[in-house]
């Protein structure tokens, strides 16, 4: 079971901006998860003019399964 830690942020132009995270430590720790997203804001690496990260929305932890089947 893969899992992600997905981190949305607000842009300046209010929409949604998604950075993903392939197989995060678990247990996520929250506190941790919101100093690193206040950290990327702050660095202002993302975006430009008002595309830039401006506030934190929420971050997730995703698991994705994949079911092969056989066919013959």
């Amino acid at each position: 079971m893969a899992k992600k830690l997905e981190l949305h942020f607000t842009t300046g132009q209010g929409k949604t901006a998604k950075l993903t995270i392939d197989y995060p430590k678990e247990p996520v720790n929250k506190t941790t998860v919101k100093q690193v997203m206040d950290l990327v804001i702050a660095a202002n690496i993302f975006g430009g003019d008002n595309q830039s990260f401006v506030s934190v929305k929420e971050a997730r932890l995703v698991e994705h399964n994949v079911t092969d089947y056989e066919i013959v």
